[in-house]
C-alpha cells in the first residue's frame, strides 16, 4: 500500500490544468483525523458532491467514466462535466449507463444550468 501527505503550501499538486491546486481525491473523505473535506480551496465542494454522485449512480459501471474520481484531476475536466469559472455548469451524461439512484448531493451543484441524464436507469 502506498500513502501520500499533503501539506498546506505545497505548490507541487496540481490539477490537470497546471493552475488547479488540488488535493488528492482520497484525502477529500470524510477521514477522522486526517480530513480536508471542509477546506474548500483543497477540496472543491463540487468535486466532493460530483464523487458521492458517481458512487449513488454506480460509477464503476458506466460506459464512459473517464477521469472520474481520479486522485489528481479537477471535477472540470471529468467525462460530462462542463464547468464555467471552476464550478459545474452542465452535466451530460446521457446514455451513459448510469444506474442506482440520483445523490442528494447534485443539490450541492449550485451552479448546475443544464443536466442530461436520459437514456440511463436511475431512480
Amino acid at each position: 500500500a502506498s500513502a501520500a501527505v499533503l501539506v498546506h503550501g505545497n505548490d507541487m499538486i496540481r490539477g490537470k490544468n497546471k493552475n488547479d491546486t488540488i488535493a488528492p481525491l482520497s484525502l477529500c473523505s470524510n477521514v477522522p483525523q486526517f480530513d480536508l473535506f471542509n477546506d474548500t480551496v483543497w477540496c472543491p465542494p463540487e468535486r466532493n458532491a460530483l464523487r458521492l454522485f458517481y458512487d449513488e449512480a454506480k460509477g464503476p459501471e458506466w460506459t464512459n467514466a473517464t477521469g472520474w474520481v481520479d486522485e489528481f484531476s479537477s471535477h472540470c475536466g471529468w467525462h460530462g462535466v462542463e464547468c464555467k469559472a471552476g464550478k459545474v455548469a452542465k452535466l451530460l451524461l446521457n446514455n451513459s449507463g448510469l444506474s442506482g439512484r440520483i445523490s442528494d448531493a447534485i443539490g450541492k451543484l449550485t451552479s448546475l444550468e443544464v443536466i442530461d441524464l436520459h437514456d440511463n436507469n436511475l431512480k
